[in-house]
């Protein structure tokens, strides 16, 4: 008997370790791939988003090495350098044809999303689908069972598969029902991707790249736009509420508030800093929205902290001067003050590409979406924690909207939102809300949120690092550890201002009271001879 389970316990151990190892080879080799993107523009058709750098992040959840190519510059053999091909936004007929001939010859998995699959279908008869025709007139996607009810009008080519191929994804005109995603052999093909109507393309990433093991989903609750000028009471009533409803939240902190109509910059008072450290030990996490906001109810795209005329005017070594200036103002207003920032979300989410990769530089953790060009403002968003890409060490997305005061459809809008997310294996993203927001609304989204058994994203339990000049700030496990120079203090470099002003008005009255005395003793000796002739003369 004793023999039997001392056998058992060895078979388990042994199990253990192969399924441990088997584990770590399929990481280890996930880590070590690479991806080629080949495009013949960076944006879409009539389109401002640069699909190229959005696509180039998302890879990054999968590979180690993410590189992209003009399809007009492409050399032969290029292709061999990659372990997986992307052709994106084609839009004229392909004239070079050493890369049809290497695409056609590469045995690897490729994955084509959108135009000129015709292209690649009329070199060769390898693959057993044809290209038919496009269609303006689709209303909906299918995937694994679930409806997409499209919100614009879009043209989408239309496959006809073959037997063989494994339609993974379809879509409908009301009357006919078309493979929207498909897979043919090594190829996989998407009829047009737009990244705002579905994660569904994100998705299929995980069959295309073989993923079968996925990080727990996790949502995040953040209060936003929360500054000088907030109302401390209802900030506290909403971190109260957080509190016991056992949800870890973000606390979106600018630190301080610029006013153009009186040339002011509003600070920290010691209410609101004490407001902010009670919300932290309800369970909230700070990160720095900036350092300052406009006091005004709509910026112009131009003129947001990190995506402005004078940035866009600039030389990158003066834009990452500024950048770090402005980061060092903020945390060192925080830390100095006990409250504990653990990663950073741009203004309104504006910042150029070079922006993103100054931030990389000191802090671990961005937040929020993310825009995708450095020429116009547009933003984008993802379904997954993106790691150390191409812009960020940790990315997580927001991608759920927001809880809009006066919009009554808000939560509506929040729950169809994640309706499409929760279609992504592996997911992340989050919400937010002003602290204005009605609070039915929040209760209403986060009651939904619970009976989805959501798990709520607590950013202290992450690992997460602040590395500035002195300023230091790491979490792990709830654990936050700091450390600053207070001899750089913006306190004490007040207090030291304060001092020399005060010691320069001790002097002023100093001086006043000694040429105020000489005067009166001038007067008094003059009066004394004054008088001394008077006496003389009697």
């Amino acid at each position: 008997m004793m023999f039997k389970k001392k056998f058992i316990i060895e078979i388990t151990i042994i199990i253990s370790i192969i399924l441990a190892s088997s584990s770590g080879i399929y990481s280890e080799n996930n880590s070590n791939k690479k991806s080629l993107i080949v495009y013949e523009t960076k944006t879409k058709f009539k389109s401002n988003v640069n699909t190229v750098n959005h696509l180039n992040e998302l890879l990054y959840v999968f590979n180690n090495k993410v590189d992209n190519i003009n399809i007009n510059d492409y050399k032969k053999g290029c292709l061999n350098n990659y372990d997986y091909v992307f052709v994106i936004n084609i839009n004229n007929n392909i004239e070079n044809k050493i890369f049809l001939e290497d695409i056609n010859n590469y045995n690897k998995r490729i994955y084509w999303i959108g135009d000129k699959i015709a292209n690649l279908l009329e070199y060769n008869n390898k693959y057993s689908i044809k290209y038919i025709y496009k269609n303006n007139n689709i209303t909906r996607l299918n995937y694994k069972g679930d409806d997409i009810v499209l919100e614009n009008e879009s043209d989408y080519n239309i496959i006809q598969p073959s037997s063989k191929s494994n339609i993974i994804a379809t879509m409908s005109d009301g009357y006919n029902t078309y493979p929207y995603i498909l897979q043919d052999k090594n190829l996989y093909y998407i009829s047009d991707w737009n990244m705002y109507e579905s994660y569904i393309f994100e998705d299929t990433l995980n069959d295309f790249f073989e993923r079968t093991s996925f990080e727990e989903s996790k949502i995040f609750v953040k209060i936003e736009d929360v500054n000088p000028l907030s109302d401390t009471k209802k900030l506290e009533d909403l971190a109260n509420y957080l509190y016991e409803e056992n949800i870890p939240f973000i606390i979106s902190l600018t630190p301080t508030y610029r006013d153009k109509s009186i040339k002011e910059l509003i600070t920290l008072d010691e209410n609101f800093i004490n407001t902010i450290k009670y919300m932290q030990d309800k369970g909230g996490s700070v990160i720095l929205n900036g350092y300052y906001h406009n006091r005004k109810e709509k910026s112009d795209e131009d003129e947001y902290e990190f995506f402005n005329k004078e940035i866009l005017n600039s030389k990158s070594e003066d834009i990452n001067i500024y950048i770090k200036n402005r980061l060092l103002s903020g945390l060192r207003l925080c830390i100095e003050n006990d409250i504990y920032p653990l990663g950073f979300e741009a203004q309104k989410y504006a910042m150029i590409q070079d922006g993103y990769k100054e931030i990389k530089k000191y802090i671990s953790t961005y937040m929020g979406r993310y825009q995708n060009n450095s020429e116009i403002f547009n933003m984008s968003t993802f379904p997954y924690i993106i790691k150390d890409s191409k812009n960020f060490n940790t990315l997580i997305p927001e991608n759920l909207g927001y809880i809009a005061k006066d919009d009554k459809l808000a939560v509506d809008k929040i729950k169809y939102n994640y309706y499409k997310l929760s279609m992504v294996r592996g997911h992340t993203g989050g919400f937010f809300f002003h602290t204005d927001v009605d609070t039915n609304y929040l209760k209403e989204c986060i009651e939904y949120l619970k009976s989805k058994n959501v798990s709520f994203l607590d950013l202290k339990k992450e690992n997460n690092y602040i590395n500035i000049d002195d300023i230091k700030i790491e979490s792990n496990n709830k654990n936050i550890i700091t450390s600053y120079d207070k001899y750089k203090s913006i306190r004490k470099h007040n207090d030291l201002v304060f001092n020399k002003s005060i010691n320069k008005l001790n002097d002023i009255v100093v001086k006043f009271v000694v040429v105020v005395l000489l005067i009166f003793i001038l007067i008094f000796i003059v009066f004394k001879i004054i008088n001394r002739r008077k006496f003389t003369r009697r």
